[in-house]
């Protein structure tokens, strides 16, 4: 995948290692490909991560019907703006 590709669209905010390990695993496992957006950053302890989540996952437009049914079965998934998922 190029990073620069514009067809790039939020798919769901991470809470923590795990959590995104277990979104990439699925989107893997789907064959979906994806890109991880990480807020931690050690300059600042953290402090993105308390307002923003751990990480912000990417997938090409296309993909996000696949991606999101891929993931559906996660604990505490969130979609792009903080909700709960259905």
């Amino acid at each position: 995948m190029n990073a620069n590709d514009d067809n790039l669209i939020p798919l769901c905010i991470t809470e923590d290692e795990v959590h995104e390990a277990m979104v990439t695993g699925a989107l893997n496992d789907a064959g979906i490909h994806h890109v991880v957006q990480g807020y931690h950053d050690e300059a600042f302890d953290g402090l993105f991560e308390q307002t923003r989540g751990h990480s912000r996952i990417l997938v090409l437009e296309d993909d996000e019907t696949k991606a999101l049914e891929a993931i559906s079965d996660i604990p505490n998934f969130k979609n792009e703006q903080g909700e709960e998922a259905d």
